[in-house]
């Protein structure tokens, strides 16, 4: 600085020595040194101003050289596309011009993510209900403004059947004239981000010229409901066409199959409708065949989907063709026989406040229930092989009756930057605790009794982040029969949002324990791809199973051509062991993956995954072992807090 101002400094008075030599004449007088030194401060306070300013442009504008910084290749990009028709339609095809300024969307502050906005219209009468669907393009639900589109997403706002009102109407807890209940408007807005058609919901009050009456909002944005994966390899090719928002009446409709050489065919596909009438029952027709196998089934379930609800049940009913093969020792040729099954699955379920709702309705209140239910299901073997021919009698009919009563305190909270890149996310948190009881009876056996539990408690703690716990504990019991023993420890921690500067962080970990004694014949565990990161190795099995697993992940605010991107490093440990080799004597099995989520607001395909997977040691191999792409998803995804229907304690 000092350099600086001596340089400025002794450029003035040069400048000032010429003026005066030159135009000595011109400038000759009494007032003549004033007048020149009045114009030495002023240049001086022009440089000591044009510094100071300077300055603040280069600290306050650090934000808008990193933007233009990144806009540049967008124009470069675009004054090269423009020299060509093909690549200049290509470009309005894929891109849109983005904005100049935009900055990441900041979390939830820990003052306000708990706070229900809804609690000072609390009693107030809902006098109309307006309800706005965007399309999934060039929409938000936070403002109004309407965002420039490429012409491939004008293309698709244009072919995309916008969800009708009377889908969104059916998933509203809330009706006109109503009081305003503020558990049942952010529960309506949770159950709307959740279905799998609309990518974010917001539901806000407006005042009327009445002091009692209001206007509720209801605005949704649809997503692009139509996805169709192609996979080839060298030894098969599979596609599946997926449309979550049929005719946008909320029907579901899938269709999957694989051709693997050579000429083996594998089909499957389902229809569904998420919502019947308001009545919150879901149905879902399905049917998968195969070279070994065929089957149909049909179902309808109604889950406890909120807090306020009353009553949940279902019913199942599935169908399947398969057949036996056996070597028939007379002739010694081999033989088909139908083995064709028929299974039902029914359950019903019933809710109950501690106090009735016009007489306390807190919100402890209305998000605690006690939960009754039963369930009943069976198999039976339409046709199957004699004892002759299966002696072993593998093929057997089964049936079991379940019941549990639970306690349930449900609740959820807002965040941000957890699976998604700034937008809303509904947090469970909670406590279940249940008690299972029943039994299951296989032909030719002794019927089996069954009493188990499930304590689950989760809770974000202001310093601490978000944790998790279940113990779950499961035993078949029978004075004839050895004990049938399941335990079972799950852990599932994410840390606060950290931020350094404008970038955010967060640490997920995940750790399961499953423990099992006098298991049935064939009953055995291992490790599944997505559970140890693409470690999978079915010739390691035993009765128990722990693992641990890892995942840092960093939203980064920089974009590069329109894309953002959240790297991810995971590491998972885990270890198998049996009853003939216990579970600390067992080698240390390692999964090592470094990846990134990718994604483009401008492209029409927004979200990408990229992995690789090390793995240092395989069974029966000394060497490292490296996949790509070995997971599907990264983020570790959280439990809900709600009472299901009666299952037995998962192996």
């Amino acid at each position: 600085m000092l350099f600086k101002l001596c340089t400025y400094s002794g450029l003035i008075y040069a400048v000032h020595k010429l003026v005066k030599k030159r135009y000595h004449r011109y400038i000759t007088g009494p007032n003549t040194h004033v007048i020149m030194n009045r114009c030495l401060v002023i240049g001086m306070i022009f440089i000591f101003s044009s510094n100071i300013a300077s300055a603040q442009k280069l600290s306050a504008g650090k934000k808008e050289i990193e933007e233009e910084d990144s806009l540049r290749i967008y124009k470069k990009l675009k004054k090269w596309s423009s020299k060509h028709r093909v690549t200049k339609w290509a470009y309005s095809l894929i891109f849109v011009d983005p904005e100049a300024k935009e900055y990441p969307i900041q979390p939830a502050s820990k003052e306000v993510k708990n706070v229900n906005p809804y609690l000072k219209y609390k009693g107030r009468i809902i006098r109309n209900i307006n309800i706005t669907i965007y399309d999934p393009f060039g929409h938000n639900v936070n403002d109004t403004i309407t965002r420039p589109v490429s012409r491939s997403q004008r293309f698709g706002n244009n072919v995309h059947m916008t969800t009708r009102q009377f889908v969104i109407q059916n998933k509203l807890l809330f009706k006109n004239n109503d009081t305003i209940n503020p558990l049942s408007l952010s529960e309506t807005e949770r159950i709307l981000r959740e279905a799998s058609f609309i990518n974010d919901a917001r539901i806000y009050i407006t005042k009327t010229k009445s002091r009692d009456s209001v206007d509720v909002n209801v605005i949704v944005q649809d997503k692009w409901p139509i996805t169709v994966p192609i996979l080839v390899t060298d030894i098969f090719v599979d596609a599946r066409f997926r449309n979550y928002n049929l005719f946008g009446a909320g029907q579901q409709f899938e269709q999957y199959g694989r051709l693997t050489k050579p000429n083996v065919y594998e089909f499957n596909g389902y229809y569904g409708i998420a919502n019947i009438d308001n009545t919150y029952i879901s149905s879902r027709l399905g049917y998968s065949t195969n070279k070994d196998e065929t089957k149909v089934s049909l179902s309808f379930d109604r889950p406890f989907f909120s807090p306020l609800t009353s009553w949940a049940g279902g019913a199942a009913a599935s169908h399947s063709w398969k057949k036996y093969v056996y070597t028939d020792t007379i002739i010694g040729e081999s033989r088909q026989i139908p083995l064709n099954s028929l299974g039902y699955d029914v359950w019903a379920g019933k809710s109950f406040k501690f106090k009735k709702l016009s007489e306390d309705r807190s919100f402890f209140n209305q998000s605690t229930n006690l939960i009754l239910a039963g369930r009943y299901y069976t198999a039976t073997y339409l046709n199957r092989p004699s004892e002759r021919i299966d002696t072993s009698r593998s093929h057997y009919n089964a049936k079991a009756a379940l019941g549990n009563i639970g306690f349930s305190v449900q609740h959820y909270y807002k965040d941000k930057y957890i699976y998604r890149f700034g937008a809303n996310e509904d947090v469970p948190e909670g406590l279940i605790l249940q008690f299972i009881y029943g039994g299951i009876k296989y032909e030719f056996k002794k019927i089996r009794y069954y009493t188990g539990f499930e304590l689950a408690r989760a809770k974000h703690f202001e310093r601490l982040g978000y944790l998790s716990a279940t113990v779950s504990y499961g035993i078949f019991f029978n004075e004839k029969v050895a004990n049938d023993i399941t335990l079972n420890y799950k852990l599932y921690y994410f840390s606060n949002l950290l931020k350094n500067g404008r970038w955010f962080f967060r640490e997920f970990l995940t750790f399961n324990c499953v423990h099992g004694e006098n298991k049935l014949v064939g009953q055995t565990i291992n490790f599944s791809g997505e559970e140890l990161y693409g470690f999978e190795n079915r010739g390691l099995s035993g009765n128990t199973k722990m693992t641990l697993n890892s995942e840092t992940v960093a939203y980064l605010p920089y974009k590069l051509i329109g894309f953002r991107f959240a790297p991810v490093v995971t590491m998972g440990i885990g270890m198998i062991g049996s009853p003939s080799s216990p579970l600390v004597k067992s080698n240390l099995y390692q999964a090592y993956t470094l990846g990134v989520m990718v994604r483009n607001e401008n492209l029409l395909s927004s979200t990408f995954q990229f992995a690789v997977g090390a793995y240092p040691f395989f069974p029966n191999e000394n060497k490292v072992t490296l996949k790509y792409n070995p997971i599907t998803s990264f983020t570790l995804r959280v439990r809900a807090f709600s009472v299901s229907k009666p299952e037995f304690i998962s192996y």
